[in-house]
């Protein structure tokens, strides 16, 4: 459920408030819909549905509940797909030492599902995420590539099945 708003909603500007005519904040500023020869619709998260998350932010400085992987990653690029051969999938850039992929995956490795899930960018990857709570273990696949084979890892080519344990995400990594 949206506020649907004729507010300026542009890049840099979402997560601004929405207010009322008597100034009380209504909404939050989130997105906008933009088509060629049409104004475009901006929407607000109702200030009802935010106020859980402002609610843990003020209290506890980050969103209670979420997940992460301890990870540092990108989508592999299609560069990389059309001149290495690689998947579709995230890019694992570095594992941290509380991750649960520590001796499971290194720097190169490539994470092409999660939880049943194909993977193909990190839109997936925290698609998957978000339906868990900390502390949930999944099951993931990794592809390692040459890079992950220079860095320790599996020979290049090779795929395997690794179960994962989710951290509680307070704004560290991915």
């Amino acid at each position: 459920t949206y506020i649907q708003t004729d507010a300026a909603i542009n890049p840099g500007n979402s997560g601004g408030p929405l207010v009322n005519l008597y100034g009380q904040v209504i909404g939050i500023n989130s997105n906008k819909i933009i088509a060629t020869g049409y104004e475009g619709m901006g929407f607000s998260i109702p200030v009802s549905r935010a106020k859980t998350i402002i609610d843990d932010l003020v209290s506890n400085g980050y969103v209670t509940g979420r997940t992460r992987l301890g990870i540092m990653a990108q989508t592999v690029q299609e560069m990389y797909t059309q001149i290495y051969g690689f998947p579709q999938g995230v890019l694992i850039q570095s594992v941290g030492s509380d991750s649960g992929l520590k001796n499971k995956a290194v720097q190169g490795d490539i994470i092409t599902k999660a939880d049943g899930a194909d993977i193909a960018d990190m839109d997936d990857l925290y698609a998957v995420l978000n339906r868990h709570k900390p502390g949930d273990t999944i099951k993931m696949t990794i592809y390692s590539t040459a890079l992950s084979e220079s860095a320790g890892g599996q020979k290049a080519g090779t795929t395997r099945e690794v179960g994962v344990k989710l951290l509680e995400d307070k704004g560290e990594t991915q």
